[in-house]
């Protein structure tokens, strides 16, 4: 397979696993290192194993359901690094009802014996569409 392509994959894995509201599936996909980092929407960073798990249950605990529609999805991969940005268009509901939200997401897998993992993951919201000169900066 080609390596974008297992990106790819992982990426999906990802929020296969993110929509279950399960912490076994999402231990799944991460690689157990003490350098993995993740940083959600309003969060501060969260660095190594038990408090980037810990945000999950947290997450998933306060969550009843999550759908997400990834737009805009681009794959690059150099070496054993393989990283996506991507808008999170994030349907959730939770006690307070449903809210929608878009989300610029930056995902860095590492690829460990022959499998991709996450290692890094860190959203951003967006509050206002680009204007057209935004949209043309590389």
């Amino acid at each position: 397979m080609e390596e974008r392509d297992a990106v790819t994959a992982a990426n999906q894995a990802f929020y296969r696993a993110f929509e279950t509201l399960n912490i076994t599936e999402m231990e799944k996909v991460w690689l157990q290192a003490s350098h993995i980092k993740c940083i959600h929407p309003g969060w501060p960073l969260l660095a190594g194993w038990g408090p980037v798990m810990a945000s999950w249950e947290r997450i998933f605990a306060n969550t009843e359901s999550m759908r997400f529609d990834l737009t805009d999805v681009r794959v690059e991969v150099a070496g054993n690094l393989g990283w996506t940005v991507l808008i999170e268009n994030l349907e959730s509901g939770g006690p307070d009802g449903t809210s929608r939200s878009r989300i610029l997401t930056t995902n860095l897998f590492e690829k460990r014996d022959g499998q991709w993992f996450i290692v890094h993951h860190h959203g951003s919201p967006i509050f206002a569409p680009p204007t057209p000169a935004e949209d043309q900066l590389h």
